[in-house]
């Protein structure tokens, strides 16, 4: 065992007994596509608790800023027990074992619980003052980082897919085919945008209306159908794809947001293209660097709902760009 692993569990160890929890049953899970580790503790009183242990680069500071500004407006975000944010270690609620995901993985309607995640977004973007988070300093989901983001698909997917590097030729017509479908982005509406909103990262807590929210670290400022646009991801199941229009119709009726519904509709398969082309890089890239070629299972169902959203007209330069690389 290296010595920053045993440094490491000295810091956790020591964490824990700080706050009270040292001789907790300690149950590890996992992070799916995160780095971050994560544990169930069982108190000997009887009390639970979820331990997160992050890398710097994870924003551990920013979770739990966002976390009080969500229940501040009324959303359920986890309360958290204690933190050392400089060294990425969280005690937090525990929200149970009833995750959403899950829930729907296990058959019925999911419109239920599609209505209650769309209730979660409607209170956010009519009680989240925009102004108010200047103070938290957080990252502004504009066309310039949105591109940066997708382009994961030059740097991880393109070599899994093509195995060669992109050309700078590929690169300049990446670039110019967004920036084109993202010229309007800024007259679109904009909240608080919690990035990885979806029926993965939400729960349904026991005695609780409202859904428990999570992994909400990479929160910005940006459009708000983003996050609408993420809780339609595809790429763990096939059911987002078949219900975004309910989900934009529910969102539509209930937000009343600054812009028809056809725009909005748009907006929504515009974002959830950028999203999945990004989240394709990101599965090469976990392949590629951590080994995770369990997440490669995920590219063809990504690559079928991608090629369904680039049909959209307003999608029409990307659609050209990236057609040739779907079909090898």
């Amino acid at each position: 065992m290296g010595a920053e692993m045993v440094n490491r569990g000295v810091e956790i160890a020591g964490f824990l007994a700080q706050h009270g929890w040292d001789g907790a049953d300690y149950t590890p899970f996992d992070a799916d596509f995160s780095s971050r580790r994560y544990a169930r503790l069982t108190h000997q009183d009887g009390r639970v608790a979820i331990f997160m242990d992050a890398d710097p680069s994870q924003k551990t500071d920013k979770f739990i800023a966002i976390a009080r500004l969500l229940r501040g407006v009324d959303i359920q975000a986890p309360q958290i027990y204690a933190a050392d944010p400089l060294r990425g270690l969280v005690l937090l609620e525990d929200f149970g074992h009833r995750n959403v995901g899950g829930l729907m993985d296990a058959g019925g309607d999911p419109m239920p619980l599609y209505r209650r995640a769309v209730d979660v977004l409607v209170t956010m973007h009519k009680k989240v003052d925009v102004a108010a988070l200047a103070d938290l300093h957080l990252p502004v989901y504009n066309e310039a980082l949105f591109i940066d983001q997708a382009s994961w698909f030059l740097d991880f997917f393109i070599p899994h897919r093509c195995e060669r590097d992109a050309t700078q030729i590929e690169r300049d017509g990446f670039n110019a085919a967004w920036c084109e479908v993202l010229a309007e982005i800024e007259t679109w509406p904009q909240n608080l945008l919690l990035r990885d909103f979806m029926p993965d990262n939400l729960m349904d807590v026991p005695g609780q209306e409202n859904l428990g929210v999570l992994d909400f670290q990479d929160a910005g400022v940006g459009p708000s159908a983003y996050d609408l646009a993420s809780l339609c991801e595809v790429v763990r199941r096939d059911v987002g794809n078949r219900v975004l229009d309910q989900v934009v119709t529910y969102y539509y009726e209930r937000a009343e947001p600054d812009m028809s519904f056809g725009q909005l509709l748009s907006v929504c398969r515009i974002l959830s293209a950028q999203r999945h082309v990004r989240i394709l890089g990101n599965v090469a890239r976990l392949a590629q660097m951590t080994g995770r070629r369990d997440k490669l299972v995920f590219v063809p169902r990504i690559q079928k709902y991608l090629d369904e959203l680039l049909r959209d007209k307003t999608l029409g330069p990307v659609r050209v760009w990236v057609e040739p690389y779907l079909a090898q």
